[in-house]
């Protein structure tokens, strides 16, 4: 075959290959070594932040007080699954206190998509037999001040901590998975939880670059 042939043989390859890129979404993934540091800041600096989204949360006003009892009938938090106050020594005491701290770590479509609407507007769920769930923002500034709802169950246990036990991360192992995206990958690692040092999984977070940086866009406390 003569030369000039194979040469434009091997350039309408190398073009079919950039576009057949294009068209699926190929992309270089990532290394190691450039998200290590970041992906290390954005899981310790998470983890404050988790524990107010899913777990324990802020630190209220000891209930079945005399002060509470005098909060609900002043403000009208007479029913079972209401609001009750956050005390003053909380770290975060306002709406936007939290959001500023979560925007830190977690991405906005993570946060706007999933949770925002159940942390600050509360939800409803239809579960296709006519029946519904509710529950209640957890957070919401009532009257000037910054209230935590207490959804409690029939036996007691607030329905808003979904988590009592945060995940720890060995970043020995941490690897890149493409996701055939410039903007978007995944990071998995060995794990556990902090009650539970030998049950060792492995877990895949997502990650997403926006505003010019990596966030984390999926939730990293569980």
């Amino acid at each position: 075959m003569p030369m000039k042939r194979k040469i434009s043989l091997l350039l309408v390859s190398v073009l079919l290959l950039s576009a057949l890129c294009a068209l699926s979404g190929c992309a270089a993934t990532p290394k190691v070594e450039d998200l290590y540091d970041r992906v290390v800041y954005l899981i310790e600096e998470s983890s404050e932040i988790n524990t107010v989204i899913y777990g324990p949360g802020l630190p209220l006003y000891e209930r079945e007080t005399e002060y509470c009892e005098l909060n609900r009938v002043y403000f009208g938090f007479m029913q079972k699954d209401q609001y009750e106050y956050v005390r003053a020594e909380s770290k975060f005491q306002s709406v936007d206190e939290i959001k500023a701290r979560a925007e830190k770590v977690y991405s906005s479509g993570f946060l706007n998509d999933v949770v925002y609407k159940t942390l600050f507007e509360g939800y409803a769920i239809e579960d296709g037999a006519g029946g519904a769930a509710y529950g209640l923002a957890r957070y919401q500034e009532l009257s000037g001040r910054f209230c935590t709802s207490v959804n409690e169950d029939e036996t007691g246990r607030d329905e808003n901590i979904l988590y009592t036990n945060m995940r720890v991360y060995d970043y020995s192992t941490m690897e890149i998975l493409s996701l055939g995206r410039e903007d978007a990958c995944k990071v998995k690692m060995d794990s556990w939880t902090d009650d539970a040092p030998d049950a060792v999984e492995s877990i895949e977070i997502s990650l997403i670059f926006e505003r010019g940086q990596w966030y984390l866009d999926s939730f990293a406390g569980a």
